[in-house]
């Protein structure tokens, strides 16, 4: 079967079975008793992706199969952003997350010329701004990711690994601007009728015209 889908025609197709699969993966939120059950949620869908990174990771960028490819990278990195900053989207897509996780996880691996470009880049950033933000259900990990035989912690640190190799870093969180007060109308020293001498009071006035001593 993948040697078939290698062929230009079979790769192609292949393309659009995964924009087709990553837009349904972008919703699929299944009951914990589906785990292993069904064909999305088992080692056949992980399998799946796997398989498929592994033939596409070998486009370059000659060929006229390059630009679909850049095309399922954008939308990948596009849904893990939005759909979770999206209230009324539904659950965090934490699937779409495993199974980004997972394609992402082996075009790095198989030093995909399309994982260095700028799209390959943005989409393992999202990857790393989705699992900064959110924890991702236990039971996509263990069921759907370490069915396959793999291990998620073992491969996230190599994954993140990678990516400060190729300077990918989650920008810290931007800081709060400090509180500003209400400017000053005036300030006058004056003496203090109930302190010895040499000692003042500073009235500052704001708008509400408090007095500071």
């Amino acid at each position: 079967m993948y040697t078939i889908l290698e062929l230009l025609d079979g790769r192609e197709q292949l393309l659009d079975i995964l924009q087709s699969y990553f837009r349904h993966a972008a919703t699929y939120n299944p009951d914990t008793a589906d785990a292993g059950c069904t064909t999305y949620f088992s080692n056949i869908g992980i399998d799946f992706i796997v398989e498929s990174a592994r033939v596409v990771s070998k486009l370059k960028p000659t060929s006229p199969l390059f630009s679909p490819h850049v095309n399922v990278l954008q939308s990948l990195a596009s849904d893990l952003r939005d759909l979770h900053e999206d209230p009324e989207a539904g659950p965090s897509p934490d699937y779409l997350f495993f199974a980004s996780f997972a394609y992402a996880y082996r075009l790095l691996s198989s030093d995909s010329d399309i994982i260095t470009t700028e799209t390959g880049r943005d989409l393992i950033l999202a990857i790393l701004q989705y699992r900064e933000r959110v924890i991702p259900r236990k039971d996509f990990e263990d069921e759907f990711y370490n069915s396959y035989g793999w291990n998620f912690d073992n491969h996230w640190s190599r994954f993140v690994d990678k990516a400060r190799e190729l300077g990918i870093l989650v920008p810290p969180p931007a800081q709060e601007a400090p509180a500003v007060l209400p400017p000053l109308e005036s300030a006058e020293i004056q003496p203090e009728p109930d302190h010895p001498s040499g000692d003042a009071v500073v009235e500052v006035l704001h708008d509400c015209h408090a007095s500071i001593r």
